[in-house]
């Protein structure tokens, strides 16, 4: 696959995609998090093989504590989503889809790099009379001290970029992923386990640097799925039971001790699909809960949620044009609302086609932002849903020679939360931003030309204009704060027999730290090359070398004004059977 053997995390994967923004705080291991078109990365709904990640805290899923060696594919949908995904999928959900248990399929890789970077991973699928096991374990660590430029404002001497090496950001992270399936008659039944965790310690911001701040997460989710036939022609049944456990422990200055978060959660979705004459109906009806405890929360809180949701894929006009409705009503705690999307795709003949889509959906917020208390932040019970709208169209190639997408959006976002200044300087959320986001998505990607020493490209390109519709008078009307005017990604690879050869490059514009658009943040362009070597084709042998930050930028800077990493080399050395399953 297009990426395999590359050290890429999920961040760097979900990040090739139009449309997406993904934040990270200080990279190599460090948190991350995604946003779709100009929202906040609360409002995408980041889902490890259809359950949500998120552990009903308020800072947006974090995607580097997702194992990369788990990763099959990724599903990256934009727009208002909540008709088909739940409540939380403001702005589009991100599925992360772990490898398939296969019979026989086996892959071993190390890795070695640059700061202290070491990665580990191995997979084996087997077959035991009507089981088909398959399990996956990784680990990955990273000292993390990279060099880097201190923009001091400050200087008295003239020389404001001071070389400087990133301290206390060291990450240990590692992952077990168990599945097995099973036909039983005409049915099938999948059970999956995850494991991970992981360590981090925290640098800080380059003006505030902190030496033993840490934090350790971890997690532990099962799941059980039945599907098969129903007892009328075209009916198949599936159900889906589901539990997760994690812990989140953390030491920020000043406090001399950690502070601990327990939650939990789990539930049952039960779902019928009725293939009939027009196209396909589906009824789906789901039951949750999750508990959170803290210290700082006071006594537990717990919330139960259900759902109730009809869709339907409709086929017209011979075949020519799809019509997707889809709404869904849902409760999650206190917080109720309906959900719904429209989709449609029009065939122009041959490859081109128009694609649109409008919906409405809401996320409650959360327990942090209801009830914990952290630091100098305060919670506020008072919240409300956030919700929003959108719509899109796109025109689209789609055929042999390859991808080619053209399409705008538009996206209205009401009682968004913000965190406001309080009484005693302290922080506290409110349903105070309402903001508009439209922009252009481009799309293209050329299949592999054998003729042309292999040759494909891709590129992914982002037009976002956003504007505050509610706010204090230097506030009103302005960029919304950290969402680039323009994204680039480009790649174009060489596969001449066994060797790969490829470079990228990825562009985000300027954009602004404040909601007054006073201060602003350069625009950045970092570039990365690599290749590898088949060594061996059966088994098959590949040796990796990505480098990224090619030309060593150490002025790079994440959302925070934390820097990035200088440029950096891995090495990798994967080995696999001819059924082996590569990253995305």
């Amino acid at each position: 696959s297009r990426f395999a053997g590359e050290a890429k995390d999920v961040a760097a994967l979900v990040a090739t995609a139009p449309g997406v923004a993904v934040s990270e705080y200080g990279g190599l291991g460090q948190h991350a998090t995604v946003s779709n078109r100009g929202s906040k990365s609360t409002g995408v709904l980041v889902l490890l093989d259809g359950l949500p990640l998120d552990g009903g805290t308020a800072g947006g899923s974090d995607l580097g504590a997702i194992p990369r060696h788990w990763v099959s594919r990724l599903e990256v949908i934009r727009g208002a989503e909540g008709a088909h995904f739940g409540a939380g999928a403001l702005a589009g959900v991100v599925n992360v889809v772990t490898r398939s248990p296969e019979g026989g399929a086996w892959s071993a890789e190390a890795g070695t790099g640059s700061f202290g970077t070491y990665a580990l991973a191995g997979d084996l699928g087997v077959t035991a009379g009507p089981w088909i096991l398959f399990a996956a374990g990784s680990l990955d660590r990273t000292r993390g001290d990279f060099p880097y430029l201190f923009d001091d404002k400050d200087s008295i001497t003239g020389n404001t970029l001071l070389p400087r090496t990133r301290g206390n950001n060291a990450a240990l992270r590692g992952g077990l992923l168990v599945k097995a399936a099973r036909p039983l008659g005409g049915w099938r039944l999948d059970l999956l386990s995850q494991l991970s965790g992981g360590r981090r310690e925290l640098a800080g911001s380059p003006y505030f640097l902190t030496s033993d701040d840490w934090q350790e997460d971890r997690r532990v989710a099962v799941s059980a799925r039945l599907a098969g036939p129903g007892p009328l022609d075209g009916l198949n049944l599936a159900f889906r039971a589901h539990a997760r456990l994690d812990r989140l422990e953390a030491r920020f200055f000043p406090s001399p001790a950690a502070g601990v978060q327990d939650g939990a959660g789990g539930g049952l979705t039960g779902e019928a699909t009725l293939a009939h004459r027009g196209g396909l109906l589906r009824l789906a009806l789901s039951g949750s809960g999750e508990t959170l405890r803290a210290e700082g929360l006071g006594q537990a809180r717990r919330r139960a949620a259900g759902a109730l949701s009809v869709s339907e894929d409709l086929v017209l006009l011979a075949g020519r044009l799809r019509l997707a409705p889809a709404v869904r009503a849902e409760a999650v705690g206190p917080f109720a609302g309906l959900s719904a999307k429209l989709g449609s795709s029009l065939a122009l003949g041959g490859p081109a086609s128009l694609r649109a889509s409008a919906g409405r959906t809401f996320r409650p917020p959360s327990f942090a932002e209801l009830y914990l208390t952290q630091g100098l932040v305060s919670p506020n019970p008072d919240l409300a849903a956030e919700t929003g709208f959108g719509a899109d169209a796109a025109f689209v190639l789609d055929g042999a020679p390859g991808l080619f997408s053209l399409g705008g959006f538009a996206q209205r976002y009401t009682d968004l939360i913000l965190y406001r200044r309080a009484s005693f300087e302290r922080l506290k959320p409110f349903n105070a931003g309402r903001a508009l986001v439209a922009g252009l998505e481009l799309e293209a990607a050329l299949a592999p030309r054998r003729a042309l020493l292999g040759l494909s490209a891709a590129a992914a390109y982002t037009l976002l204009q956003t504007e505050n519709l509610r706010g204090a008078g230097a506030e009103l009307g302005k960029s919304l704060p950290h969402r680039a005017r323009h994204r680039l990604y480009a790649r174009v690879g060489l596969a001449p027999g066994p060797a790969e050869l490829h470079a990228e490059v990825q562009y985000v514009g300027r954009q602004f730290d404040d909601p007054r658009n006073d201060t602003p943040i350069s625009a950045a362009l970092v570039l990365g090359a690599g290749g590898s070597l088949r060594l061996s084709s059966s088994p098959a042998l590949h040796l990796h070398l990505e480098v990224k930050n090619l030309t060593d930028d150490r002025t790079l800077q994440d959302g925070l004004g934390s820097p990035l990493p200088a440029r950096m080399v891995m090495v990798t050395l994967r080995a696999g059977s001819s059924a082996t399953q590569g990253a995305p």
